[in-house]
């Protein structure tokens, strides 16, 4: 949704700005990027759409499990 679109941009931008330099091990700053970009991915945005439409829709609880 737009946490992950967020996260994701704002991971890219960080690399942008920085350059190499905002990779260095010392910084670790794509191990951010990079956890973002796999939530993202392990929690597709229409899973979440989904879960909040049914909630909104039956009342349904949102999933405990996952990121929403």
């Amino acid at each position: 949704m737009i946490v992950d679109e967020l996260a994701i941009r704002s991971g890219s931008r960080i690399f942008d700005v920085g350059g190499a330099t905002s990779t260095r091990r010392s910084a670790n700053l794509d191990r951010h990027w990079r956890n973002a970009r796999t939530l993202a991915t392990h929690n597709p945005a229409a899973y979440k759409a989904r879960g909040v439409g049914q909630h909104l829709i039956s009342g349904e609880r949102v999933p405990l499990t996952g990121f929403f």
